[in-house]
Formats: structure tokens, C-alpha cells, sequence
């Protein structure tokens, strides 16, 4: 009887184990996978909406209905990267009420609804709906990726590098590839960056809904602290004065746009500095400043100087990718101590920046006109490598709301950067009336703007070297004593 009663459990134990559901790591191993595919697809997917590509395929009835309405045009066209801007502090406090899929899927459909709209679009006021609409889509988007790449426990991962180098990628080779659409086909296609890429970004979004469904726990609340709901949502009106300024300025010439880029840029400095000292941010925060300010300013100004081939901007695109995969590289061990990897990450991050000033001395000294293609491929290698290796550095060592943070001012940067680099073309620009005057003009810009670029990201590289942020220790509170009475005295460290 004993032998039959343990035969019988030992069968039922064996039916219980059948019968389980299977453990969660391999659903959570197809989420990762599936979340690194949506990396690649979404971030170019965003990065693809801020180009003004229209400028460079007007349509004929505007171009010849005179200056006024080539300029509403341009200033219309161009809504779409300060709705972006702006959008992404929203998605970021939508994504803590929110799961990030549904966030994810909002924004994908926004820029979907966009890329019909665009089609169509035939009068000035519908392209500036039609590119809000896409900048808007775009911002949610970012925010809702960011937040799944930077879901603990991030800093054994590889994710944040991928989207290091998929960002650093993404922003090289945007301009290069908007233009060879905008040229090679009709002007809509400037309204419409890739409508394939959306549709792939909306299966692989609804794909990771599914996937992350039960892996998505309650934690997701608790990685956005109050003091960090605030900082993101005090970050939304500097934000959106700089996009109003930019806007309001932007082909308007005179002395105007030299003081709203002076005061741009020390609002910019001055935000990336509290983000930094403020929260979790950290040193992610100054270097997706200085990358966002540096990096997509001087993609399209070379853009400007090649020629709209495939070709140019394939090369971009292979050589951005060649020095990101760099960032893979500084990946802290299993079961190391993050808080004991600090002057690590300093020194990566330091040295990063330091290797893409010395891709834009390069190229500064190379000459922008004398460049060709195969020698800006190399030039691509440092700036490329450099960029990704002090965003992934410096990303391993932030919590999610720090990450979101920092992608709002990579996106400020951007905004900065390209109204920065416009008063140095505009001055560049003042006297040129034939056509070999301006692309002479337009090669000396791009040679200044690679010379304040190189001095950006070298003085921000010399003062990471020597100086340490402190972040605000996390409040925590004291373990509970007998009977569920709180203890007496300081709270419990880690």
C-alpha cells in the first residue's frame, strides 16, 4: 500500500508538471528580442521626421508663387521637429500612467494617420497639420521605446547599446536619406519618410504587446518617483519656448536669430545641467544634449554638399553603424556592483566624447568641400563610435526616468543645434548672389559648424573628466518593526 500511495503521488506530480504553465524566461527572451527589433525600426522611423526634406523637392506651384510662400512653406514643413521636441515629455508621463506598448501603438498610429495625410496634402496649412501630426506621433513613440529599453535590470543588457548605436545611426544618416527620397520621386515623399517602416513598426509593436503582456509587473509605477514626474513635466515649457522660438525665428534672417540662438543654447545648457544634478539622470543627460546639439546639425550640412545618391547615404549609414557597434563594448559583467563602476563610466563617457571632438576637428581640418565620399566614410568612425560609446556609458548608470529625461534634451539639442548651425549658414550666406558664391558659403558654414561642434563636445569631454555628479540619494524607508509599527531612526540603506 505505502509503494502504491507513493507511485500514485509521484504520477500526480509528474501531471502537475505537465500541466504547469511554462516558465516566463522564454516569453521574456522573445520580448527582448522582439523589443530590440522595435529599436531598430521605430528609432530610424522618428529620426526620419525631423529633416525638413521638403526644402529640398518644392513643389512648382510654391516655388514659383514667390519668396513669401516659399518661406510659410519652409516654416510649415519644418513644424515637425519641435512637435517632436514637445511630444516627448507627454508620451513620458503617459508611459508612467500607461504600459509602454499601448503609448507605443498610439504614437505609431498618429504617424500612420500622418502618412495618409500627407499624400494628399496639397496647401501650406495642410502640410504643417501634416507634419505636426508626424512630429507628434514621433515624440510619443520615442518615449514609449526608451521606456522599454530602459526596463530593469538595464545595466547587464545589451539593449542600451543597440539603442545607442541605432540612435547614433539614425542621426547620421537621416538627412542624407530624406533627401535622396524628396529628390528621387514625388515631393510628397517628403511628407511621407517611409510608410513600410510604419507598417513594420506597427506588427513588431502589437507582437511585443502581446509578448510583454504577462511580464509587465506594477514596478514600472514605482521607477518614476514623484520628484521625477516633476522634473519631466517642468522640462515641457522651456521645451516648447525653445520650439516656439526656433519656429518664430527660422528663416526670417537679421540679428534676430544670433540672439535667439545665444539664448537658446544657454537655456539648453542650463536644463541639461539641473537634469543632471536634479534626478537620475546623470551624465546622460549632458551627453544626449551635446550629441542631440552636435551630431544631426552636422549630418545635414554635409548633406547639403553631397549629391542626393543612394550611394552617399548608404555610405553614411555603414559607417555610422561600423563605429556605434562600439558601444556594445563597455558592458558591465554579471553580478558586478553598479554603484563601484562610477569612474568607469566617467572614463568611457569622457573618452567617447573626446573621440567624436576629434572626428569633427578632423573633418574641420579636412575641409568640408575637399571630403570625398570614402574619407568621410572614415571620418564617420570616431564621431560614429565615440557618440555611442558615451551614450551607452552614461546611459548603464540612470534609472528609466532618467533615460527619458535625457532623451527630451537629445531632442532639445536638436532643435538648438539646427537653429545654431541656420544663424551660422545665414551668416555664411550674406553677400552670395551667384551660385558658385553659395556653395562656397555653404561649405564654409558647414567648416564652422564642425569647428564649434569639435569645441562643444571637448570642452563637455574635459569637464566629465574632471568634475562628478552627485545624484540625490533615493529616499527609503525603514523596514517595518514588530506588529507592523515603523522603526525609529534613519532609514534603511542598501
Amino acid at each position: 500500500m505505502a509503494a502504491s500511495g507513493a507511485s500514485t503521488a509521484a504520477a500526480d506530480a509528474w501531471s502537475d508538471q505537465l500541466t504547469a504553465p511554462r516558465p516566463a524566461t522564454v516569453r521574456t527572451a522573445a520580448a527582448d528580442l522582439c523589443a530590440m527589433a522595435l529599436v531598430a525600426v521605430v528609432i530610424p522611423l522618428v529620426v526620419l521626421q525631423i529633416p525638413n526634406a521638403i526644402a529640398w523637392a518644392l513643389p512648382a506651384r510654391m516655388a514659383a508663387a514667390g519668396p513669401n510662400v516659399v518661406a510659410s512653406l519652409l516654416r510649415a514643413s519644418g513644424l515637425g521637429l519641435p512637435a517632436l521636441a514637445i511630444a516627448a515629455p507627454f508620451g513620458a508621463l503617459a508611459v508612467r500612467r500607461l504600459r509602454p506598448s499601448p503609448v507605443l501603438l498610439a504614437g505609431l498610429l498618429v504617424i500612420a494617420a500622418a502618412d495618409m495625410l500627407g499624400g494628399a496634402s496639397r496647401t501650406v496649412a495642410l502640410i504643417g497639420v501634416d507634419r505636426s501630426l508626424h512630429g507628434l506621433g514621433a515624440g510619443i513613440a520615442m518615449a514609449a521605446v526608451v521606456a522599454i529599453m530602459a526596463r530593469p535590470p538595464m545595466p547587464r543588457r545589451s539593449l542600451p547599446g543597440w539603442w545607442a548605436a541605432v540612435t547614433v545611426v539614425s542621426l547620421t544618416a537621416a538627412p542624407g536619406l530624406m533627401r535622396y527620397r524628396a529628390t528621387s520621386g514625388d515631393w510628397h515623399a517628403a511628407l511621407q519618410p517611409s510608410p513600410w517602416l510604419t507598417g513594420a513598426a506597427l506588427a513588431l509593436a502589437a507582437l511585443y504587446a502581446i509578448l510583454a503582456e504577462g511580464t509587465a509587473t506594477a514596478a514600472a509605477r514605482s521607477a518614476f518617483p514623484a520628484a521625477e514626474r516633476s522634473q519631466l513635466a517642468l522640462l515641457v515649457a522651456p521645451v516648447a519656448g525653445m520650439c516656439a522660438i526656433t519656429e518664430a525665428i527660422t528663416y526670417r534672417g537679421g540679428t534676430a536669430v544670433i540672439a535667439a540662438t545665444i539664448a537658446a543654447t544657454i537655456a539648453l545648457s542650463g536644463l541639461a545641467v539641473m537634469t543632471a544634478r536634479a534626478g537620475t539622470a546623470a551624465r546622460f543627460a549632458v551627453v544626449c544634449a551635446v550629441a542631440g546639439f552636435t551630431l544631426a546639425p552636422a549630418a545635414g550640412a554635409v548633406t547639403a554638399l553631397a549629391q542626393p545618391t543612394m550611394t552617399s547615404g548608404c555610405a553614411a549609414l555603414a559607417a555610422a553603424l561600423c563605429g556605434a557597434t562600439l558601444a556594445l563594448l563597455p558592458r558591465q559583467a554579471p553580478g558586478g556592483d553598479p554603484s563601484g563602476c562610477g569612474a568607469r563610466h566617467r572614463a568611457i563617457t569622457a573618452g567617447g566624447l573626446s573621440l567624436a571632438a576629434a572626428g569633427f576637428a578632423a573633418f574641420y581640418l579636412a575641409g568640408p568641400g575637399n571630403v570625398p565620399s570614402r574619407m568621410l566614410t572614415v571620418l564617420c568612425l570616431p564621431l560614429a563610435g565615440g557618440l555611442a560609446a558615451a551614450l551607452t556609458s552614461s546611459l548603464r548608470t540612470t534609472g528609466a526616468a532618467g533615460a527619458m529625461a535625457g532623451v527630451v534634451l537629445l531632442l532639445a539639442g536638436v532643435v538648438v543645434g539646427t537653429l545654431a548651425a541656420g544663424a551660422i549658414q545665414l551668416r555664411a550666406l550674406l553677400g552670395a548672389r551667384t551660385a558658385p558664391a553659395v556653395h562656397g558659403a555653404m561649405v564654409t558654414a558647414a567648416g564652422r559648424w564642425a569647428l564649434v561642434a569639435a569645441a562643444v563636445t571637448a570642452a563637455v569631454a574635459l569637464a566629465m573628466a574632471v568634475t562628478t555628479i552627485r545624484r540625490p540619494a533615493p529616499q527609503l524607508r525603514s523596514p517595518p518593526g514588530p506588529g507592523g509599527a515603523p522603526r525609529s531612526g534613519p532609514p534603511a540603506g542598501p
